[in-house]
């Protein structure tokens, strides 16, 4: 997945326009739709200014692979943790996040 698409994905699943972004990113609007369009590429600091704004890392943005990358370090290093767990606790917090997830889903659903 190109750069291009990646900022244009993120920015769809995060539910914001390309206006929006141009704004909480401070990046020109029609500079923005060219990077979207893959006509060019941002330069670092554009490209950091975008993944600020998506809450990504420029990583992610940059690199292919399809890792997800965790800004929020406190929530990494839990993640860790569960990684670490095994049996009936690691399948507690699992379960308990799909219904926080699925919580969260709904209400965006019926926000909208």
């Amino acid at each position: 997945m190109t750069i291009s698409e990646k900022i244009r994905l993120t920015r769809q699943q995060k539910k914001l326009s390309q206006g929006e972004l141009s704004t909480i990113s401070g990046v020109n609007l029609k500079s923005l739709s060219r990077y979207e369009l893959g006509t060019i590429v941002p330069p670092a600091d554009v490209l950091k200014s975008i993944a600020d704004a998506l809450e990504v890392s420029t990583d992610y943005l940059v690199n292919e692979n399809r890792q997800v990358q965790i800004k929020d370090r406190e929530l990494f290093k839990k993640f860790e943790l569960i990684q670490e767990m095994e049996g009936e606790t690691k399948s507690m917090i699992m379960n308990f996040l799909d219904l926080a997830i699925r919580d969260f889903k709904a209400k965006q659903a019926y926000a909208s």
